[in-house]
């Protein structure tokens, strides 16, 4: 995923279109899903399949999806093919989203201490600040499967 063209230090204005790049191909809510699976370890096409109930020729896509923009790839043994998170950033991303949205098991409101006020800055609440170096601190592996499920969950009560 990383621009050869793009000068190291370059930060965020540098990286902008890879950055929009890979969140737009995470915006997808079951390729979040598949992501963060594999954040937690490498999973065999039919561990996915069976972990997550993406039926195959959906799951041929998003897979192909992931791979094309440099989050996963895949290892071919006999017939099987083993997926694992690829990008390290993407796994930082994802750590950082299970942090912010799957920590305290409801993604309906935002995160904030009891009695806390919301800064009148407009930034964000203190909580939600303090997820990020936290959920960097546990890694993507710690939590992806429970962010996972957690996203599944918030996909279905979405869903019309």
């Amino acid at each position: 995923m990383a621009d050869p063209s793009v000068p190291p230090g370059a930060g965020l204005a540098g990286q902008a279109a890879l950055v929009a790049e890979l969140l737009k191909r995470l915006a997808h809510p079951q390729r979040l899903m598949i992501a963060c699976l594999l954040a937690e370890a490498p999973r065999a096409v039919s561990e996915i399949e069976a972990a997550l109930g993406i039926h195959q020729p959906a799951l041929s896509q998003h897979l192909a999806a992931l791979r094309e923009a440099g989050v996963i790839a895949g290892t071919r043994s006999a017939k099987a093919v083993t997926y694992r998170l690829s990008d390290a950033r993407a796994g930082a991303l994802l750590a950082a989203l299970t942090g912010i949205f799957c920590a305290d098991g409801r993604a309906d409101q935002p995160r904030a201490e009891a009695g806390a006020e919301k800064p009148a800055t407009g930034s964000p609440p203190a909580a939600t600040a303090a997820a990020a170096p936290a959920a960097r601190r546990a890694g993507p592996r710690h939590a992806a499967l429970a962010g996972a499920a957690h996203f599944a969950r918030i996909g279905a009560a979405v869903a019309p």
